[in-house]
């Protein structure tokens, strides 16, 4: 049985240890160390090594209590085990929150059940882990000891590895409390490993080791303690951190969150935005209130006057003046053409804007997509409300910057109301995410195509063809029946390019476009091999309207629900959702008008225009609470400059950042990481160059227009969609 003193060493031994092995590699990750990078990922490293080392301390002596001088193994792992708990506990409290797997078989019962497990477990392993590994124990030769002790230190050294790796390159952009449990696994394992493979059995570091252990256990204390009120004070490594760090990104999120007193679930420490960490109602995420010299909103700037009221009354002298251009003769001659035309809505998901820009390459790889934005309206500059399909199909078809709380009328109802039956062909992933209730109301029928035959969420093969298909059959089912006299809005949901990522490179369809040569590595040929696919789709429905005389009469309006990022920036996430920047949120939209000369606009646009824009073509009343404006004045010639010319603001709004668009500028925000970024997009659309430091008038104007706005609570798990289901109900039903 290894002397307390042995214990002690060892303890001190596997945390720093641990910290310094893990040190370089985040650093590595972190480069350029601008500012004070170096300083606070060492810091907050060597300060968990040092906790790991006390909190080891402190369980070696309680063993030592304990056990009273007798040998008691079963006792002893399951104190040495009931650190884990520390661990097991808060990772399983959040896992099973998301989409997907909230609806996992024993989701409810896993956060009570898992750490229960992990630490029975965790015992079981400790407590073999000690028979076969410290002397007194087995009964074995000392050789034989050491041979057993190396074989677990490299075993651990693998496993930490492993762990490192899953950290670094699965779901870089979800799941917080897995990353922090699998960095301090990871810390414990190497530690552990080095001390199994540098130590000798029932033998501690030296007397003088010891000491200088003691010593620069107790140094990274002080210094970790430095650190959280003195680090991360500039923007620049505030963002390095958010955007390129890992184990320092999961560190400072998990100091925040222990150390927010006021429970706003924001903190001062770590550059923290939260201003004043006594008052909950003064935090990031706060309404700043005009002229009371409190900056509830911890932004640096006091709003002394409301900045908005001027452009509030400009946009409704613009709206005064849309409606009565919208009542002349010559538009309401269009207008009653177009008044019956059918309407086929196309959109693609995750599809992003820069994919469509008007080159020689994206025209010969998508010629029919090419086709139709030739013939339409196209606009430059359109931007999803959101990075995720939810929050920006859901204002598509309300035309609501909230779409999640009461919405009165849809599209598809005020179009049923003027007559129009309404179908869909919409993935069961949507239905299931975006939510059934709101996305269907209005339609006379909708068909779920299931995009994930073999496993949920995943998707199993490629189905823009079948997507083409379900509603070329809805058409000639509404043509030949008893209601072909009605208008007819088509709505198809095209889902390949999103999943890019899942569909197999063997897929027959996706075979039959690449052939047999192998797509070149790295994500973005199979993701434009996948647009190919919805190029191809698309360009079989034209011909099919053509066929049918339809296409000389029919609307079509074509948009993206979100881009996508391609691992291109770090910024970005995996895939898309959480943040804002252009890759995830600049997106195409085209309308095209029968007997309307086609053009391209630079006006900035959102989806949140499409609702207002067809219920003008169609001659219906606008509902009530609309934030979209009719996009009529770009679509129509002879509309007078004013119309199409005036700046309006766009608001978006994503899980981690939320943001403005008022041309040329965009303004950006993660509250919890205390990072604002202003960017001139008219000589900067890559969002590289940040002004907000240099345009602090800039910043506070557009604060307060996003205030302003409609609130979007913007909760994924999946309590948070079952209340979005409800509110999702007609209100005039139960």
């Amino acid at each position: 049985m290894p002397a307390p003193s042995s214990w002690a060493s060892r303890s001190l031994l596997t945390g720093l240890a641990g910290a310094a092995l893990l040190t370089p590699v985040e650093l590595a990750s972190l480069a350029p160390l601008e500012g004070d990078l170096l300083w606070v990922s060492a810091s907050l490293l060597f300060g968990l090594g040092a906790a790991i080392a006390l909190l080891l301390l402190a369980q070696e002596r309680l063993v030592v209590v304990l056990r009273r001088g007798t040998d008691r193994p079963l006792l002893t792992a399951m104190i040495r085990s009931a650190a884990g708990l520390l661990a097991f506990i808060p990772v399983t409290a959040h896992l099973f929150e998301g989409a997907f797997a909230s609806s996992l078989p024993g989701a409810a019962a896993a956060p009570y059940v898992l750490p229960a497990l992990g630490y029975l477990g965790l015992v079981v392993v400790v407590w073999l882990g000690a028979r076969l590994l410290e002397v007194g124990t087995a009964n074995a030769p000392l050789a034989s000891l050491r041979r057993r002790r190396r074989v677990a230190g490299l075993a651990l050294a693998l496993l930490a590895l492993a762990m490192e790796l899953a950290n670094r390159r699965l779901f870089r952009s979800e799941y917080p409390d897995v990353h922090t449990f699998l960095l301090i696994s990871a810390a414990v394992s190497v530690g552990m490993a080095v001390r199994l493979l540098f130590l000798a059995p029932a033998e501690g570091p030296g007397r003088r080791t010891t000491l200088a252990l003691t010593l620069l256990t107790l140094g990274a204390s002080a210094n970790f303690a430095i650190c959280l009120s003195g680090g991360l004070h500039s923007s620049e490594a505030r963002l390095a951190v958010a955007t390129r760090g890992n184990h320092t990104r999961m560190l400072v999120r998990m100091v925040r969150g222990l150390s927010d007193r006021d429970g706003d679930g924001f903190a001062a420490i770590l550059g923290g935005a939260d201003c004043d960490d006594n008052d909950p109602a003064i935090h990031p995420d706060a309404r700043e209130i005009v002229g009371n010299d409190v900056d509830e909103d911890c932004d640096g700037y006091i709003a002394a006057e409301d900045m908005t009221v001027a452009r509030e009354e400009a946009e409704e002298a613009r709206d005064e003046e849309v409606g009565q251009w919208i009542e002349s003769e010559e538009v309401r001659a269009v207008r009653e053409r177009l008044g019956a035309a059918p309407i086929l809505l196309l959109s693609v998901d995750a599809l992003r804007g820069d994919v469509l820009q008007d080159t020689r390459q994206n025209r010969e790889d998508f010629p029919n997509l090419f086709a139709l934005l030739d013939a339409s309206t196209s606009f430059s500059y359109a931007f999803s409300p959101a990075a995720g399909t939810d929050l920006s199909v859901s204002s598509m078809l309300t035309g609501r910057v909230d779409p999640f709380s009461t919405v009165d009328t849809t599209l598809a109802e005020a179009l049923a109301d003027r007559g129009y039956r309404g179908y869909a062909v919409i993935p069961s992933e949507v239905l299931r995410y975006v939510g059934k209730t709101l996305i269907t109301r209005g339609l006379a029928e909708h068909r779920r195509l299931v995009n994930d035959l073999h496993e949920r969420d995943v998707g199993s093969y490629t189905t823009s063809h079948r997507t083409t298909q379900r509603g070329l059959e809805y058409l000639d089912r509404h043509l030949a029946g008893d209601d072909a006299d009605a208008p007819i809005f088509l709505w198809l949901h095209y889902f390949d390019v999103h999943e890019h990522d899942e569909v197999e490179a063997d897929d027959r369809h996706l075979r039959s476009l690449t052939g047999d040569q192998p797509l070149p590595p790295g994500k973005e040929p199979k993701y434009r091999a996948m647009v190919g696919l919805v190029d191809r789709a698309v360009g079989d429905l034209i011909t099919a309207l053509r066929e049918r005389d339809l296409w000389d009469t029919t609307i079509i309006v074509f948009a993206s629900d979100h881009g996508e990022s391609l691992g291109e920036d770090p910024r970005l996430p995996d895939n898309h959702g959480r943040v804002l920047y252009n890759p995830l949120t600049h997106i195409p939209l085209s309308i095209r008008l029968p007997g309307v000369p086609p053009r391209r606009s630079e006006a900035p646009v959102t989806l949140v225009d499409v609702m207002p824009t067809l219920l003008s073509l169609a001659e219906a009343p606008l509902p009530g609470g609309l934030d979209g404006d009719t996009l009529l004045p770009h679509l129509l010639p002879g509309a007078p400059d004013s119309l199409r010319e005036a700046p309006r603001p766009l608001i978006l709004n994503e899980s981690d950042q939320h943001g403005v668009v008022l041309w040329p500028h965009k303004l950006l925000v993660r509250g919890d990481e205390n990072i604002t970024e202003l960017f001139d997009l008219a000589r900067d659309f890559g969002e590289h160059d940040n002004l907000a430091a240099s345009s602090p008038d800039i910043v506070g104007e557009l604060t307060q227009i996003y205030q302003a706005a409609p609130a979007v609570n913007l909760d994924r798990t999946s309590k948070g969609r079952r209340l979005r289901e409800r509110a999702a109900a007609r209100p005039d039903k139960p």
